[in-house]
């Protein structure tokens, strides 16, 4: 612990952060952890060098098995960054324009829907019903679904709105999307992200959460329901699949950010199309680009998009002007119980922005 806290320690200082921030830092997470209101990890990096990284919890209760920087946990709707850059990898391979409708590739679509483009579906401006509100969704997050049965539960219900009129959160766009992937490539969605985002930026310890394999290092998901932490409800990922349904860790997310941020796997055009403002999908002063949201906070631009996931928490932020990157993954939530105070990780997120920003010279 000496040695990672001195290596910490000398990067830091390489890249001019205090060494007061850290403690800082270490101070602020530990009180969510002793809180008991938080599990899970957390990492922070400065221009792509992490800088502080810490974990705390369970990762397995019922056999005392610690949470670590390790830990592989359900990335719950952060998994949209790695479908959107799917997409735009097959887009710059010129099989398909982002204007073209969904119809085309998807013939066997209610016809509402066929209209409705790769754009509008990349940022939740299609209108198209979410699945995730259908009667049959305990059933499907339950047994598992493949993505036409996910599709099926919501076909015969009305367009929302009209496409590309207004923004509303949809993982039914990004399960058509998952569905466009396949078709176009002709390999599975998740072997594809595998080997053409996972294995080619260096995230070795990020897959699809596949409920039936054996995954070293992967946490259970956890509740807190009146102040008692209890086994999470059993979801099968396959009903979250390209919207939702990976697993990863901090260390890979912030390797993954990294990457998108400087064309390591997406050319300048296709990040400037993720990092887009794109009029329509304002939603409270934010804007939401192809799978990040782009806001502004404590003065600074932010890039980000958060998840959950049955047991699961997730926040990824940047803010670009400083280089300053914050992965934190989490495997409880306040399942159904309303007045559960659990510290959600974007909520954290902000509190070691606020330090960063309140500590550093302008």
């Amino acid at each position: 612990m000496i040695r990672v806290l001195v290596a910490y320690v000398l990067v830091a200082s390489s890249l001019g952060l205090a060494s007061d921030t850290q403690k800082e830092w270490q101070a602020s997470f530990q009180r969510a952890c002793d809180s008991r209101k938080f599990m899970g990890a957390v990492a922070v990096a400065l221009n792509g060098k992490i800088v502080f990284s810490d974990a705390c919890g369970w990762a397995d209760a019922e056999w005392d098995i610690k949470n670590t920087v390790d830990t592989r946990f359900r990335t719950g709707s952060i998994a949209k960054q790695f479908t959107a850059a799917a997409v735009l990898l097959l887009h710059e391979q010129g099989k398909f324009s982002l204007s073209d409708p969904i119809g085309k590739f998807l013939p066997d679509l209610p016809e509402s829907w066929r209209t409705a483009t790769i754009h509008q579906l990349l940022t939740h401006t299609s209108g198209i019903p979410p699945y995730t509100v259908s009667p049959v969704i305990e059933r499907l997050s339950r047994l598992g679904a493949t993505p036409q049965e996910m599709i099926d539960s919501v076909r015969d219900k009305p367009l929302d709105f009209a496409h590309g009129t207004r923004f509303k959160y949809n993982n039914t766009g990004y399960i058509l999307l998952g569905m466009l992937i396949e078709k176009i490539s002709g390999s599975s969605y998740e072997h594809f992200v595998q080997e053409n985002i996972f294995d080619r930026v260096g995230m070795k310890d990020s897959g699809f959460d596949e409920q039936h394999k054996i995954i070293p290092r992967r946490a259970r998901g956890y509740s807190l329901i009146k102040g008692s932490l209890q086994n999470a409800d059993f979801l099968d990922t396959t009903s979250a699949w390209s919207a939702g349904g990976f697993y990863t860790t901090v260390n890979d997310l912030i390797v993954w950010n990294e990457a998108l941020a400087h064309q390591k796997l997406l050319n300048i055009d296709s990040t400037q199309r993720m990092l887009s403002v794109y009029p329509e999908t304002v939603l409270q002063g934010m804007h939401y680009g192809y799978a990040v949201v782009l806001a502004e906070r404590l003065g600074h631009k932010l890039q980000y998009h958060g998840g959950g996931i049955t047991g699961f928490q997730s926040v990824l932020q940047r803010y670009p002007d400083v280089g300053l990157v914050i992965a934190i993954l989490s495997n409880v939530d306040p399942g159904t119980d309303s007045s559960s105070e659990v510290v959600a990780p974007w909520t954290l997120g902000d509190g070691l922005a606020k330090i960063w920003f309140n500590v550093t010279p302008h």
